[in-house]
């Protein structure tokens, strides 16, 4: 019986041994990959905006709102532009449908972006025919190149700093660590991207809109700041909670008219099924790349010792056995 259940323990041995091998090395790189094809909707909301929202000249022309709120909706996809290439293994590519709107007044700006990335390390590759939608009345959209991180971290994410793509200015942005937060139960790593006042265009408007009442209309750059914090769950690399203060305004002639001017961040309802699904996503690679191993590594040897003690002990009881029916019956022999 010894003997059974010591062959049974070898076995178990060696089986978790095998697991803690096979977790980290076989598993892990199988499953730490991006979604191929998301179904995701992010809403953002934001209170006491200012903002420049261009109307009919029925509705009072452009103007400035103040103390209003406005809502972001993001809606991710995997829809590849027609006639361009699909992404292969290892590879992903999202469809992001991105709309501002003023509650109560209408919207505010809307783009299409089409992105391609490494789906195991995150990082833009642009493979797969990337682009940007602005205007309404555009259906091919003009390609674009990414750089950096783009919808996530990398899986295993470190406490440092990562370049995360802005589409404002065009680029990569880093983004610094700056500590770690629980977010409804689930621990995180809060990343600042601080955008200082950046040029990232120029536009004909109103001289009176901008404080030049003198002038029809004058030449005035776009300037875009913004302070965007992302909390990241680190095994997933995933952001489960956003937030911005931006700063968007014209400046022409030394005066300034506010474009955008507030903090939005994701809604509780956004960020708790982000917390319910990369904390389940978590759970899973926390086992296969800690406590599977840990535990295989731990209780693999333990297994193989008693299984080899019992083994060991089986014999030697049988050959103590042996021997003395041996001596016995040289006993009787001589007897």
């Amino acid at each position: 019986m010894r003997r059974i259940v010591g062959l049974v323990l070898v076995a178990l041995g060696v089986a978790f041994i095998a697991l803690a091998i096979a977790l980290p090395t076989y598993v892990y790189p199988r499953v730490a990959k991006a979604p191929a094809c998301p179904d995701q909707h992010l809403h953002a909301v934001g209170t006491g905006i200012t903002v420049l929202l261009p109307r009919s000249v029925e509705d009072g022309g452009t103007q400035i709102y103040t103390d209003q709120t406005v809502t972001n909706d993001r809606q991710v996809n995997c829809e590849v532009r027609t006639g361009a290439p699909a992404p292969s293994d290892g590879e992903a590519f999202y469809r992001t449908e991105y709309r501002v709107d003023v509650e109560g007044k209408g919207l505010l700006t809307a783009y299409v972006e089409g992105a391609s990335f490494d789906a195991k390390s995150g990082e833009a590759n642009n493979c797969c025919g990337d682009y940007l939608i602005e205007d309404p009345t555009d259906t091919v959209g003009q390609p674009i190149e990414h750089e950096g991180y783009i919808f996530k971290l990398p899986f295993n994410t470190k406490r440092q700093d990562y370049t995360f793509w802005d589409l404002d200015t065009r680029q990569g942005v880093t983004a610094r660590f700056d500590g770690t937060e629980k977010i409804k139960g689930l621990q995180t790593y809060r990343f600042v991207q601080n955008i200082p006042d950046t040029v990232i265009g120029q536009e004909d408007v109103p001289g009176p809109l901008i404080g030049i009442p003198d002038q029809p209309s004058v030449k005035a750059d776009r300037v875009y700041a913004t302070v965007r914090t992302m909390w990241v769950e680190p095994y997933t690399g995933a952001v489960v909670k956003g937030e911005e203060q931006v700063n968007q305004r014209l400046i022409a002639n030394g005066k300034t008219a506010p474009i955008i001017l507030g903090k939005i961040g994701w809604d509780d309802a956004t960020i708790q099924a982000n917390v319910d699904e990369y904390g389940d996503s978590a759970a899973g690679l926390r086992f296969v790349t800690r406590i599977g191993p840990i535990g295989g590594w731990i209780l693999g040897p333990i297994c193989l010792l008693i299984g080899i003690t019992l083994m060991a002990v089986s014999r030697r009881r049988k050959y103590d056995e042996d021997e003395w029916d041996d001596e016995d019956q040289t006993h009787y022999q001589t007897v």
